[in-house]
């Protein structure tokens, strides 16, 4: 309008297929956290009739005339809580160090009976196992040593505990509680 000459330079551009290969990996993205939230929930689900049928099993015996040991109820819903601590520092959820998470159950049953004269002798090698193997191995190894302070000591003035995780070959493992 005033006599100069202007330019513009336009690029047309087809971002359609740009735009779709980034919906579907949203898409994907959601799946995936979708299916990991399934199998968290699973998780507490399954954890939660674990501590059911273990305060359960405590209230049988108190119905024998047994007292219940709330110590001994606590350190095995302890166990659970250290095994997904552990689970959450790797970031996928599906194994933990089993030579960590028994070291860190034996460290806290020493510290709920913290006994004057008792010692306690860790050895663990690395463990990586699937969170179905060590959950169980880590409430036989918590019932083991409970077990040890309640009858292993009486009479006597101190002694030792021994907790081994040792790796022999390939994929096996040798569990010591002495």
């Amino acid at each position: 309008e005033d006599g100069t000459e202007n330019y513009r330079i336009l690029a047309l551009i087809n971002v359609t297929e740009r735009a779709r290969a980034e919906r579907e990996e949203f898409a994907a993205q959601l799946r995936d956290k979708d299916l990991l939230l399934k199998e968290l929930q699973h998780r507490v689900k399954n954890n939660l009739q674990l501590i059911t049928a273990l305060i359960r099993l405590d209230a049988r015996g108190q119905r024998k005339g047994d007292v219940v040991n709330l110590d001994r109820l606590a350190g095995r819903i302890e166990s659970l809580q250290l095994l997904y601590r552990d689970l959450s520092t790797d970031g996928l959820g599906q194994a933990v160090d089993l030579g960590h998470y028994l070291s860190q159950i034996a460290s806290a049953v020493m510290h709920t009976y913290a006994v004057d004269g008792i010692r306690l002798d860790i050895k663990v090698d690395y463990a990586l196992l699937s969170v179905n193997v060590a959950m169980p191995v880590g409430l036989l190894v918590n019932e083991l040593l409970t077990n040890a302070f309640k009858y292993a000591f009486i009479g006597r003035d101190g002694g030792t505990l021994t907790i081994r995780c040792l790796h022999e070959k390939n994929d096996t493992y040798r569990i010591v509680v002495g």
